[in-house]
């Protein structure tokens, strides 16, 4: 890779690992809730904002934002592993902390050129939160940390992050013009021109010169255990099956459903990170390589899940492409129009009512089975007790009075309806015993 395609990666894979943090806390706060509390050891009351720099090593400086709270780590490290730069330069700044800053996540490149990590540690007695990147470029490796208290990271991380970016040094790429839309469901995101998108109730869906990107896309999918039950009584398979618990494979197993490849093992995992901030279910950060339709294609994507009951899950997709070897090229104008997205908050309310009224329907669904079911074996019971005891009931059905026949019922009922001149009598079904 050049040193001008580097430079141009440097600042769209900045912030991949902010999408597990900026994008549902910020820019999508109408679907997700905000980053798990910090640890039990902080004090509830206000903090003070993060003070300066302090004891940091050679060729490090600091630089503060000009407004809002957190701060900018910036030097250089010799060596040519940008994972051994990021390491090493954690654990030298580890005199600005309490103690060396732990790495939650790391995202490498396959060449060790670039490295990025979501990192926490202590600071005046304070959790703190923040992103450290690191690239190697010949001999020496650029090194940038951001971070903030961990309960503000959420809020100030964008500002760091851009502030990072207006630091270190210009990208010689050039910037796509970026234009911002507002589609027919409310929705709102920033696109280039020449793409086209098809908006769904919040989700959407679009492709443009730069690549493709779907974001929002929700399904519910089936484990194999609960396919084969629903399966036996009807004879079907449910539209999507796939193991629960890793999204990464969940998301090779039903891309082949989809018919987008072939097989579950053409997509490549290249990078996964975990996102600790999902504890609904399993949920990565992923990158990925593989011939979709046919095409060589590389792609991020967020990968959400959820348990829903019953041996089933919700799959939650979003995620950003484009061809293999224009990539690099155009991942930082897909991921300015995955930042920008936000959907409709009266959507947003709209989709909390039905998922509402879902829950309310599963619960009469529940209630009603369990009483059918109840039903059902109390009038097991009384039919076998009928059989053994030979005393099965027969009913006027003028008056509705019921009688237990000494001998074969349906020889009586024949008999007294002989008598009656007209069917007054029967036999008490089965499914009425117990009432």
């Amino acid at each position: 890779m050049s040193n001008c395609a580097r430079q141009s990666s440097f600042r769209c894979l900045f912030v991949i690992l902010t999408i597990g943090l900026l994008v549902p806390a910020c820019k999508r706060s109408s679907y997700y809730s905000s980053p798990p509390p910090p640890s039990s050891s902080y004090n509830s009351s206000p903090s003070p904002p993060v003070s300066n720099a302090r004891n940091l090593p050679a060729g490090f400086r600091s630089i503060p934002p000009a407004s809002g709270t957190g701060n900018l780590l910036y030097g250089g490290m010799t060596g040519t592993s940008a994972k051994g730069a990021l390491f090493g330069a954690l654990n030298a700044l580890a005199g600005n902390f309490d103690a060396a800053p732990h790495v939650l996540a790391a995202m490498v490149t396959a060449n060790d050129d670039e490295v990025q990590a979501l990192i926490d540690g202590v600071r005046d007695g304070q959790p703190i939160r923040g992103i450290g990147y690191a690239e190697a470029a010949g001999s020496q490796c650029l090194v940038a940390v951001v971070y903030d208290r961990a309960e503000a990271f959420a809020t100030s991380s964008t500002d760091l992050v851009h502030l990072a970016q207006q630091t270190l040094p210009a990208p010689a790429a050039t910037t796509v013009p970026l234009q911002h839309t507002t589609l027919s469901d409310g929705s709102t995101l920033d696109l280039p021109g020449g793409w086209t998108v098809q908006p769904n109730n919040g989700a959407v869906g679009g492709t443009g010169p730069q690549g493709s990107f779907d974001f929002g896309q929700a399904m519910e999918v089936y484990t194999p255990e609960a396919a084969a039950y629903y399966a036996q009584p009807y004879g079907a398979r449910p539209p999507l099956v796939s193991a629960y618990g890793d999204p990464g494979r969940e998301l090779q197993e039903l891309w082949a459903q989809f018919k987008l490849v072939s097989s579950p093992d053409d997509i490549q995992i290249i990078e996964r990170s975990s996102l600790p901030w999902w504890t609904s279910g399993p949920g990565e950060i992923l990158h990925l390589r593989g011939p979709i339709n046919g095409s060589d294609s590389e792609w991020i994507a967020e990968v959400l899940t959820s348990p829903s009951g019953g041996g089933k899950w919700m799959y939650y997709y979003s995620g950003v492409s484009s061809s293999q070897s224009t990539f690099n090229q155009n991942l930082p104008t897909l991921m300015k129009i995955w930042q920008s997205w936000k959907t409709d908050d009266s959507v947003f309310q709209q989709r909390l009512m039905n998922a509402a009224q879902s829950l309310r329907e599963c619960g009469r669904i529940i209630s009603e089975a369990n009483a059918f079911r109840q039903d059902a074996m109390e009038r097991s019971s009384i039919a076998w007790d009928h059989v053994v005891r030979s005393t099965w009931p027969i009913e006027d059905q003028q008056t509705h009075s019921r009688y237990v026949a000494p001998q074969d019922v349906n020889a009586v009922v024949r008999k007294l309806n002989e008598s009656e001149g007209s069917d007054r009598w029967r036999v008490v079904p089965y499914e009425e015993l117990n009432r």
